[in-house]
Parts: structure tokens; C-alpha cells; sequence
């Protein structure tokens, strides 16, 4: 008989630009920022306590607010089921508008704002002045509150919180030990719940995430990453193949890039390393030259986000648009999903419309 072939190493990771300082909480000396975490922790009680009490004014708009939001720092997935609302909202008739914080953006946008589709994004840390905003100059019928779920200042008829399968609760803890906002028990507050990337949660633990979901008695609804597809940066198709691709080097700067990482390899990707860089990273044209050259040295082709892809396209050249892919995966509601998030958005629009 013949021996089994020996397991291929692990991927790589190499991470850049300070990223290793947000993988502190993952490390020994996690506990240098006990100090750090209590005050936080302090914070977010107070904080809840205040709104819970009414101690703090919640301002009303004159539209229906959606907000889809998460309890942990970045990576759930929550720029393409933005995009799944607007694109139930538009047909159902609505104009909506988002209102996004436009967190690490220039000139008030960042890069999930350009990936949220033709609708108007107004991006402002004061909500509820752009919300204003957007009726007035844009004619919105509903606002997209996105990101919102912590922003509790703004009134909202319907909450969503994305919940990533893969890594449900944040390292277990909240900042810095961890990557919650806020504890899991702030759930409750949540009208919908949405699970992401479910077919990349072993079956025990999926089973017990959504057992502890039914535990909470709030609805929920579930996603796979859905079909995955790559481009060139030069906008160019590419088979999703691993034997035409060969070997690739991830590049990303998520919040959570072990789900990109994840969603390669699921996706059949031939992964021999992958670059982090910190999230939301302004890219420079140096770091271009940097990804290309790590990618040549590994015989690889670089494989990027669509996120990244949006900062990087600006700042390419013909050759290096041609080399760099771009991994695309545009998330599939499971079973009757899409009918029971369009049957919550219709419940808070005007008239229930349909």
C-alpha cells in the first residue's frame, strides 16, 4: 500500500504595518491589558445601564431606521448583508439611504461605503444629523443604519446583529482581551439575529451556537459565504480553480481576516501563505510593490479582498492590476431566510407594504 502523502504545511502568516499589536489578546501577555479591560468593562456597563434606565435621550427620526450591526470588532460580514437589505428594500419600493460612521475613511468614506451599491451613503459620526440629512436632501423613505447596533443615541424600529459562526463571541472577552463590544447578553436587545458563514462551523459547534441562540428566544436567520468567484483588479474573470490559479498568497486588512483566509480555502485555493495588514489599512503605493514582490518570492499569485481591492485599483499599475486577484463571495441566505428578513423589514415600513 501506498504511504498517505504527507499533510502540506499550515499557511504562513505574516502580519504587517502593527497588525501584531491586535493579536495581543490572543498572546501570554494578554493579561498587560487586564488594567485596560476593566475600565472598558466599567464603561459598557454604565453605558447600558444609562440607556436601560432612560438616563440617556434616544432621538427619534422621521423614517423607519434599520440598523445591522455586530457585538465584536469588525469581519461578519456586514457590507454584503447591508447590500441583501437594500436590495429587498428596493423591492418593496423604498429609497433608502445609509447612514454609515465612516470609521478610518477619507473625506468622511471609507471603503465599505463603495461597496454597498448605487444607493447615497452619507458617512458622519453625528447619525442622527446626517439622518436628517438624507430626508431632506435625498428623499430617503427609510435609513440603513449601518454599523449600528452600539450606537444607541439613534432610535431604530428594527435591529439586526450579524453574529460570525466562526467566531461567535470575540475570544471570549471584550476589549482588549478580546474582540467584543459588548457582552453576549446585549443580544437580547437585538429584534433579528443573522448568522454568517455557517458552513464553515464544524457541526457540534454550529449545533450549540444556534441552541444557544434558541436559548435567547430572539428570531434568527443563517447565511453560507455562498458562491464564491474571482476577478482581476483589472476587472478580468478568472476560473475559481486551484490547478489554473495555483498557488496564492491571501493579503487582506479585515477585522477578522481568518474569515477571508477561511473562505479561500473553503473556496478550494491553493493557500500558501497570507499577509494581514491592520484593518481598514490605508495602502500606500510601496505596499503594492511589497504585496506583488512577497507574491513572486512564493511563486504565488496575490489573492486580496474586495474591501482591500477598492483602496488598492487607485493606486495600481496596468501590470499589477493584471497580477493581483480579487476573491469575491456573495453570501446565500439558508432556507427560508430571505422571507423571514423581508417579512421583518416589511413589519417596519409604512403600511407594512409589500
Amino acid at each position: 500500500m501506498k504511504p498517505a502523502a504527507p499533510p502540506a504545511p499550515a499557511p504562513r502568516i505574516t502580519r504587517l504595518r502593527g497588525r501584531s499589536l491586535e493579536e495581543l489578546p490572543a498572546s501570554p501577555l494578554r493579561y498587560l491589558l487586564t488594567p485596560a479591560w476593566l475600565v472598558f468593562r466599567s464603561l459598557v456597563a454604565l453605558r447600558g445601564l444609562a440607556f436601560g434606565r432612560g438616563w440617556r435621550r434616544v432621538q427619534r427620526l422621521q423614517r423607519p431606521v434599520i440598523s445591522i450591526g455586530n457585538l465584536t470588532v469588525g469581519g461578519t460580514g456586514k457590507t454584503p448583508a447591508v447590500g441583501m437589505v437594500i436590495e429587498l428594500l428596493r423591492e418593496f419600493g423604498e429609497r433608502p439611504v445609509v447612514l454609515s460612521r465612516g470609521y478610518r475613511g477619507r473625506d468622511g468614506a471609507n471603503e465599505e461605503a463603495q461597496l454597498v451599491g448605487d444607493v447615497p451613503v452619507l458617512s458622519d459620526k453625528t447619525r442622527t444629523a446626517s439622518g436628517w440629512r438624507a430626508i431632506s436632501e435625498h428623499g430617503a423613505s427609510c435609513l440603513v443604519l449601518d454599523d449600528g447596533f452600539q450606537h444607541r443615541q439613534l432610535h431604530r424600529d428594527l435591529d439586526i446583529v450579524l453574529i460570525d459562526a466562526t467566531d461567535p463571541w470575540g475570544g471570549g472577552a471584550l476589549l482588549p482581551l478580546g474582540r467584543l463590544r459588548e457582552p453576549p447578553s446585549a443580544l437580547r436587545r437585538a429584534h433579528l439575529l443573522w448568522l454568517t458563514r455557517t458552513e464553515l462551523c464544524p457541526v457540534p459547534e454550529l449545533a450549540a451556537l444556534t441552541a444557544h441562540l434558541d436559548a435567547l428566544g430572539r428570531p434568527w436567520i443563517a447565511s453560507t459565504q455562498g458562491i464564491a468567484t474571482l476577478v482581476g483588479l483589472d476587472g478580468r474573470a478568472h476560473a475559481l480553480d486551484a490547478a489554473a490559479t495555483g498557488p496564492v498568497l491571501l493579503s487582506c486588512g479585515l477585522g477578522n481576516p481568518g474569515g477571508f483566509e477561511a473562505t479561500a480555502r473553503h473556496a478550494g485555493l491553493a493557500v500558501v501563505g497570507a499577509l494581514r495588514w491592520p484593518d481598514h489599512y490605508h495602502y500606500a503605493a510601496s505596499d503594492l510593490t511589497e504585496l506583488v514582490a512577497r507574491a513572486d518570492a512564493l511563486g504565488a499569485r496575490a489573492v486580496v479582498s474586495a474591501k482591500d481591492a477598492v483602496k488598492l485599483l487607485p493606486l495600481a499599475s496596468p501590470q499589477q492590476s493584471a497580477a493581483i486577484l480579487v476573491l469575491h463571495a456573495q453570501p446565500q441566505l439558508v432556507g427560508d431566510g430571505r422571507a423571514r428578513l423581508g417579512a421583518a423589514l416589511r413589519a417596519v415600513l409604512p403600511g407594512g407594504r409589500t
